[in-house]
């Protein structure tokens, strides 16, 4: 950003002048002039901006920005911006020639000083998405005459703290539901939601390490705060390698439609190549992931068998490797699993791939390109690859993987790593063969960072005084595959649904973003200027059984690890959702996870449980008598998942002699002499006989409900 000087006087009208003080001081003007905030600039405003021109555009010398088909066009110009946001340089050697104005508002211009640049506030005329440029000349002028505007892409504003905000509900539901999650179990999250140009939703959970490297729970630690960082794993393909691909094309520095052959000569087909189409393969077919790759080959693992890949054999992976400059001649040695553009199947090989051609392109690897022609330009210090190696402490990122990459020692390959995953990409490939750098995982950041990225594709291609990309170019990426609607070039989009699992039924198809391994997620969507990060380390967790599922992390049955659910409250949140549509969809959400829990056997889990006890939690705190809640908790199903959970007790009414009638699970009835109000706490609920009893203690012994009340 520019330095500024704020002056008043006759060379700068004031920010305090009243609209009528100005309509006098211009005389025969019948309409209203906005009176703007302005302060001199210190030289030339430097950077690309959505707006940088000239007025008045002459028709001679076949100045190609000239229209000489619609005349009204050399008069105006569109620009993103949000209410209430939003400023312009301008710089005239007589700008009382010129008459300006935004979204069909004049602005005065009267006081604004010659041959000096200006930076004009105009916040007051802005809307939310497109806003309209005019500058009309009034008087004769001359060749040397002109007006100089730039105006800079919009920058996020943190109203995070704003009371509404703070008061809102969903924000607040959203808050409690997360703490719960973490509560019974879940390692951490950071959360940033963005709003027409607003941080409207900043907030940090739990521990950056939460548990140790046998799987017991920490109490206590360094908490997670908003600059924590995450391991990003596969949100890398879009924050890093798509950022700099849109950046190379926008530049015409790279062609999508051009052949991999074409920057590696030697990238082609191999004479033993039982599927042939390397030679052809286009940076748009790889984009696509319709190249014909793997999912993963396993490059990094030598015990990694192909043929059989649940099963290890020593050293028996025919591209294994764990040396960087190998890695191109072993991505071509790689057999092709289907004929190129045939099929979309989902492949690291081909952000692999990418990567390396961004580095080709650049003639720098992928981390010192995009730290810094990307993010230190927009002011981005917390978005890199190899942390610690850049000056950052393990305590300042969230962890992973508790035993390294062995999976509870199910898995082995050479220079494996054994203890908890903390400041290192977790990602095998990136690490032990990519040494931290490549282009589909390893970047870290924090969900401020990522949420300025976002705002980038928001704003069509910049943020402030930097332009990453063209429109054109945004388009051309985020736009639908004709073969599966759910992809762009790289990004995944919602597509009428096709990915609302992640980006909630309540983002539209336009929406795009992507999902890590990590726990990661990331939502744009363009069309409503909203975007959520959600970045969590639901691998920070104990896997439930090394032998049979060594890919089943608790953290994974917790519903903040399915995405959708927190985005939905977001995208609620925005709406500004009332107290009792949430109360009710909290209702709707641990119904639905109770019965998911009864029906699925692979919901019926310890950790299942805790997710269950944590949303009952939640909407045990909003209860207040009365509400839906309340009488939700007194209907049937409210007790049985009550019961169910163990959070029932019931107290032994007044009965003759003291003998009330137990039953087993099978109906076999006995009798007992209990005291007047002895507690039990209830296990279940179950029918017998037709009759509603309900099960006591650890015994698996049952009372009918004659006999007892729940307190």
């Amino acid at each position: 950003m520019q330095k500024s000087k704020k002056i008043c006087g006759m060379f700068l009208l004031l920010s305090a002048m009243t609209v009528g003080a100005l309509a006098a001081s211009i005389g025969n003007n019948h309409f209203s002039q906005s009176v703007l905030a302005a302060s001199l600039v210190q030289g030339d405003p430097k950077g690309t901006f959505q707006v940088d021109q000239v007025f008045p555009i002459y028709e001679k010398d076949d100045n190609p920005e000239f229209d000489s088909w619609s005349l009204l066009n050399n008069q105006l110009r569109k620009f993103y911006g949000f209410a209430g946001q939003g400023s312009l340089y301008l710089k005239s050697n007589d700008v009382s020639k010129y008459s300006l104005f935004v979204n069909g508002k004049p602005v005065s211009l009267v006081g604004i000083a010659n041959n000096t640049w200006v930076n004009l506030s105009i916040g007051q005329l802005t809307q939310n998405g497109n806003n309209s440029l005019q500058v009309t000349v009034d008087k004769k002028t001359v060749a040397a005459d002109k007006l100089q505007i730039k105006v800079p892409y919009p920058v996020l504003v943190n109203k995070a703290s704003q009371p509404q905000n703070i008061k809102n509900d969903s924000f607040k539901l959203m808050d409690k539901l997360v703490q719960q999650e973490i509560k019974h179990g879940f390692p951490s999250a950071q959360i940033v939601v963005v709003h027409n140009g607003q941080i409207v939703k900043q907030s940090a959970y739990g521990l950056e390490n939460s548990y140790t490297h046998s799987g017991k729970r920490l109490i206590t630690g360094n908490k997670v705060t908003n600059d924590t960082l995450y391991d990003l794993a596969s949100n890398t393909k879009m924050w890093a390698t798509n950022m700099a691909l849109q950046k190379l094309v926008s530049e015409k520095k790279l062609d999508i439609n051009e052949k991999v052959s074409s920057i590696f000569p030697e990238f082609k087909d191999q004479p033993g190549d039982a599927i042939k189409g390397k030679s052809d393969l286009t940076i748009r077919t790889i984009l696509e992931h319709t190249a014909g790759f793997p999912a993963d080959p396993q490059y990094h693992n030598n015990n990694y068998n192909p043929e059989n890949p649940t099963n290890q054999s020593t050293n028996s992976n025919p591209v294994y490797t764990q040396e960087r400059s190998e890695i191109l001649s072993k991505i071509i040695n790689t057999p092709l699993q289907y004929a190129p553009g045939s099929k979309t199947i989902y492949s690291d090989v081909d952000y692999m791939l990418l990567g390396l051609i961004i580095e080709k392109v650049t003639g720098q690897r992928e981390d010192t390109y995009v730290e810094n022609d990307i993010y230190k330009p927009l002011g981005l210090y917390h978005t890199v690859f190899n942390p610690l190696q850049k000056g950052f402490q393990k305590n300042q990122i969230a962890a992973t993987e508790l035993d390294g990459n062995t999976r509870g020692g199910t898995i082995n390959f050479n220079n494996i790593r054994h203890n908890t995953i903390q400041g290192e990409v977790h990602d095998e490939k990136a690490f032990y063969t990519m040494k931290g750098v490549s282009g589909h995982a390893g970047l870290f950041s924090n969900a401020s960072d990522l949420a300025v990225l976002a705002q980038t594709v928001i704003n069509r291609g910049g943020y402030g005084n930097n332009q990453v990309f063209t429109e054109d170019t945004l388009d051309e990426f985020i736009k639908p595959k004709s073969s599966n609607p759910s992809y762009g070039l790289g990004w995944r989009r919602n597509a009428d649904g096709w990915y609302s699992w992640a980006f909630s039924n309540l983002s539209d198809a336009s929406t795009v973003g992507h999902t890590g391994w990590t726990g990661t997620l990331t939502v744009v969507n363009p069309h409503d200027n909203t975007a959520i990060v959600m970045l969590t380390n639901e691998r920070n967790t104990p896997i439930l059984n090394a032998k049979e599922t060594p890919n089943d992390f608790a953290g994974g049955h917790y519903l903040i690890s399915k995405y959708g659910d927190i985005v939905g409250l977001a995208m609620s949140g925005i709406e500004n959702d009332s107290v009792e549509s949430n109360n009710n969809k909290l209702i709707g959400l641990v119904t639905a996870r109770y019965n998911e829990i009864q029906i699925n056997k692979a919901e019926q889990t310890a950790p299942d449980k805790e997710d269950l006890h944590a949303i009952y939690d939640t909407l045990k705190e909003r209860r207040i008598i009365g509400n839906s809640i309340d009488q939700f908790m007194k209907s049937d199903i409210g007790q049985e998942i009550t019961a169910f959970l163990g959070e029932s007790v019931v107290k032994v009414n007044p009965v003759a002699g003291g003998v009330v009638h137990l039953s087993d699970a099978s109906g076999k009835k006995q009798q007992r002499t209990v005291r007047q109000g002895t507690i039990w706490k209830v296990m279940r609920k179950k029918m017998i006989d037709g009759k509603i009893y309900y099960q006591i203690g650890n015994d698996r012994e049952y009372i009918s409900e004659q006999y007892v009340s729940l307190v």
